[in-house]
């Protein structure tokens, strides 16, 4: 790292072993060329979790993380972020918005890094500096929602923040999330039942202290410079009006929708006039809400006041749960998706995690490969309500056919009908919410990230969003095919600039939606860069910057090799997307072709200075970014590229 004019950040970890019930705090300026977040919390997980120790043995440590810019005024600085090595031996981050980031570093803490296995429940109260490990066996077996209201109600604090899993985290079933807030999930990578493997229920935190800000002056004058750009947004103002519903007007447009187990990227008329963003705002939308120190206001409250869930009130259902619930089951009535999203987040359960099995299992049943004496006597079929919440309780709670169901479709499909794998759309083994065969970047970006099939960690959302000013992003970036999702090429281009800013994001304590992510007029790394000094008083470049999140990546990429022992192929798409053509709508034909997703591959490894041939990392790249010692763990298991 070149030399910076700087006065190192002061990192304050608080270790607690539930084994042994030891607690105590570390200050530490040693982890500065991680910045913070998910940088810090990852290179603990390489360095101190070995590839002997498997996701639920005492020794996998789970990590839960802020950034520098958490507790300050910065515009949705609220992220909070945890780490763990997952089910699937992946290296998984996840991040979550709220409260409960900020009111950790009001107590006086920037990271948690818990180890060891209690002998029963406990759960973990933080006051400022009382730290206690309590019996948690009056609250295990409950849902989160009444774990949150015991913790407020026997501390008499109604501001406590509280993380908490459920039954599902409990059961150690493998998509089980973490819920903050109640209804804001830490999910997709299993870190619920990395929680329930430690006999841990719930962290729950108050502080009284302040956060300091080195330049309150420089401050206070980015962070009016970043909600002006957000204020003149109109992916912004399309966000805070309708929340993340936002998105059906673009999915219709691009057809970005995973109707019926992804056999199509496009719903029928009925199905889209009932998921109007404008229907759903009048008919369902009690109450808008937002994160800390966030001036967007994303976060809504529906209300069902008719049918079978009538009273039915929830926070948080985002399009993610739309087209989870409705779109991928092939059921067209978001008063179900409400129902579902509102179970899954008490149950402690990702959204996607139960969908995509459900999704499989209704098309297996189809195409004839599976039988209801299998499932209990179920039947799972394409708008069937009834069917699914049954099998998201069953998995949740591993009853029945739900105890194989927990471990996953593909688990599950290797059970019941090898030849039904074809139906379970997955990346790294990793249940898929992503639709892939519209958007080539989009694709690209999911199927390379780390914990298995996301858009969160580089796929550039802003390649199909019709709000965005498409003659600057493509001045900024000098893609000619910015806005043709269909295009292959200089798509890898845009995987490695989001992948980078996404790692900084993730470091820093903040939402992605303030970022160029969802709109290119909004900040990028020079705004970020800015901020972040004006904060912890360093003099950071942006070229710094952006070398701290190759590292991350590069960190990421080993522990995946060393650990799960990744190769090239489980960087592809499933085989559907690369086999079956898209049969209605915008992307009417088109399909990933292996050859060309083969090409683009290779070019985004070689943008990372890896070998295109394996996607190996070479001994260059990882010693330029001071890594040598990754470079000979890697060359000890034969996955190094000595040039």
């Amino acid at each position: 790292m070149t030399n910076i004019k700087k006065k190192k950040n002061v990192i304050k970890i608080l270790h607690i072993d539930l084994g042994n019930g030891n607690i105590f705090l570390e200050k530490t300026d040693r982890y500065h060329e991680w910045l913070g977040g998910i940088g810090i919390g990852e290179w603990l997980i390489y360095k101190e979790v070995k590839t002997s120790v498997n996701a639920f043995d005492p020794e996998n440590r789970i990590i839960f993380g802020t950034g520098p810019l958490n507790g300050t005024l910065s515009p949705t600085a609220c992220r909070l972020y945890a780490v763990s090595k997952s089910p699937l031996n992946l290296m998984c981050s996840s991040s979550a918005g709220g409260f409960f980031a900020p009111e950790l570093r009001f107590a006086g803490y920037d990271h948690i890094v818990i180890k060891g296995k209690s002998k029963k429940p406990v759960l973990i109260l933080i006051n400022d500096e009382d730290v206690k490990i309590i019996n948690a066996s009056d609250v295990w077996g409950k849902t989160t929602w009444e774990t949150d209201n015991y913790l407020k109600n026997i501390t008499k604090q109604p501001k406590l923040q509280v993380l908490s899993i459920g039954p599902a985290g409990e059961k150690l079933v493998r998509g089980a999330c973490i819920m903050v807030n109640k209804n804001r999930a830490l999910g997709r990578a299993g870190l619920g039942a990395i929680m329930g493997s430690k006999n841990l229920k719930a962290i729950a935190v108050r502080g009284t202290k302040s956060v300091n800000i080195a330049n309150p002056k420089q401050f206070f004058s980015i962070s009016d410079k970043i909600i002006n750009k957000l204020k003149k947004s109109k992916a912004i103002k399309a966000l805070g009006n309708y929340g993340t519903l936002s998105c059906v007007e673009n999915k219709n447009l691009y057809g970005g929708w995973s109707y019926k187990n992804f056999q199509d990227l496009n719903i029928p008329f009925t199905m889209r006039k009932k998921f109007s963003s404008d229907v759903l705002k009048k008919n369902y939308e009690k109450k808008i809400l937002s994160c800390f120190s966030c001036p967007i206001g994303c976060d809504r409250i529906y209300e069902i006041n008719k049918g079978p869930y009538k009273g039915t009130e929830a926070e948080g259902t985002q399009f993610e749960s739309l087209a989870a619930f409705g779109a991928k089951l092939g059921i067209d009535d978001f008063s179900f998706c409400v129902k579902a999203d509102s179970l899954c987040n008490q149950l402690g359960i990702d959204v996607d995690f139960p969908a995509g099995i459900i999704a499989w299992l209704m098309e297996s049943n189809e195409k004839g490969l599976i039988d209801k004496k299998d499932l209990d006597g179920i039947i799972p079929s394409w708008g069937d309500q009834e069917s699914a919440l049954k099998f998201i309780n069953k998995i949740a709670h591993r009853e029945g056919i739900g105890d194989v169901l927990a471990n996953g479709a593909l688990y599950a499909a290797n059970l019941l009908n090898k030849k039904s794998k074809y139906y379970v759309m997955n990346i790294k083994g990793k249940e898929l919410y992503e639709p892939l065969r519209y958007a080539v970047g989009y694709t690209l970006g999911a199927c390379v990230s780390p914990r298995g099939g996301t858009h969160t960690m580089g796929s550039p959302f802003c390649e199909s969003n019709a709000n965005i000013d498409f003659k600057k992003a493509k001045e900024k970036y000098k893609i000619e095919t910015f806005n043709k999702p269909l295009e292959w090429k200089d798509k890898e281009k845009l995987v490695a600039y989001y992948e980078k800013l996404h790692r900084i994001d993730s470091c820093l304590g903040l939402c992605h939606y303030v970022t160029d992510w969802l709109d290119i007029s909004l900040p990028g790394f020079k705004d970020l860069t800015d901020l972040c000094n004006s904060v912890i008083g360093e003099e950071y470049t942006e070229e710094e910057i952006m070398r701290i999140s190759l590292r991350i990546i590069n960190i990421e990429k080993a522990f995946n090799l060393l650990h799960a022992n990744l190769s090239k192929k489980d960087d592809f798409p499933p085989e559907r997307d690369m086999k079956e053509a898209v049969p209605t709508g915008p992307a009417k034909g088109f399909k990933l072709k292996k050859e060309k997703f083969n090409n683009l591959l290779e070019k985004y490894y070689t943008l990372h200075e890896w070998d295109k041939a394996t996607g190996f990392p070479t001994r260059k790249c990882l010693e330029k970014l001071n890594l040598t010692d990754v470079a000979n763990d890697l060359k000890k298991a034969g996955k190094l590229i000595e040039k």
